[in-house]
């Protein structure tokens, strides 16, 4: 058995993503994990309390997001375990597939037209070329 891991940030992209890795784990009996990486580079220059604030906030959203993966992982007869980490998106992606000993994440694509992307079309290839190149770990962007 082997492990999926799909990143996910909310948005169309990532729910083709989620759907992706619910079949692929579904079809090869695979464990499935999503996994919500909180980066807030974002708020640097913030005064300390709405830092930690504005991190509850985001954390508080992504295990949300997470918690509806999972959920219609389960509608699928899939279960999926959840993961939160903080940090710079690549590293904390990188240090998760090295942790869990992951054959594959799943990303997704963001469409031309989305206003919330963490990359573009042309960031998301090197971002998982540079992924595959320091783990060993398969990525597939859908």
């Amino acid at each position: 058995m082997g492990t999926i891991v799909c990143a996910t940030r909310g948005g169309e992209a990532s729910t083709r993503a989620q759907d992706r890795a619910i079949a692929l784990a579904k079809e090869r009996g695979d464990r499935l994990i999503f996994l919500y990486v909180v980066d807030l580079d974002f708020v640097d220059s913030t005064a300390a309390p709405i830092v930690v604030d504005v991190g509850q906030e985001v954390t508080g959203m992504g295990e949300f997001m997470l918690l509806m993966a999972q959920e219609r992982a389960r509608e699928q007869e899939v279960e999926a375990e959840v993961a939160v980490r903080e940090g710079k998106v690549r590293q904390a992606i990188q240090d998760f597939l090295r942790e869990v000993d992951a054959d594959l994440l799943v990303i997704g694509l963001p469409q031309p037209q989305s206003r919330r992307r963490v990359f573009d079309e042309q960031g998301v290839h090197p971002f998982a070329r540079a992924v595959k190149e320091a783990t060993g770990v398969e990525v597939l962007v859908v």
